[in-house]
């Protein structure tokens, strides 16, 4: 029993590993949130965006953070991805941690459990300096 449960927490720690740096290699900003839009995940390419880090923002509502992109804008493509299950797409123009404005196309794709249901919003963000 004691090899079963240690065989599976590797396995979840590499698994876990795994998907971490996944996220990292990223150059878009990824970001994840909940069902309430709370910060779920916040990687690396987010944290060279907005300028804020994951400790920082994990579990605040996405609405109400002070970054240089106008998240109100995006509540009506976040909420429609969460009742359409489908993908929503939006550019818009920011201003990124170093205050350069930019072009920022956000995809919002809903995030799903293993039965289909949806969780929450994966929000990846690709920037183009204007």
């Amino acid at each position: 029993m004691n090899d079963e449960y240690r065989s599976q927490t590797d396995e979840l720690a590499e698994a876990a590993s795994f998907l971490e740096s996944v996220l990292s290699s990223l150059q878009s900003a990824v970001i994840v949130v909940d069902l309430e839009l709370a910060v779920v995940v916040w990687n690396d390419g987010a944290m060279d965006a907005w300028g804020l880090r994951e400790d920082e923002v994990k579990t605040e509502h996405f609405l109400n953070l002070d970054i240089g992109l106008p998240v109100e804008q995006l509540s009506k493509p976040i909420r429609a991805c969460l009742e359409s299950g489908e993908l929503q797409s939006t550019t818009l123009v920011a201003t990124n941690r170093r205050g350069r404005r930019v072009a920022c196309t956000v995809r919002c794709t809903p995030l799903r459990s293993s039965t289909d249901q949806i969780d929450g919003v994966i929000m990846v963000m690709d920037m183009a300096e204007q």
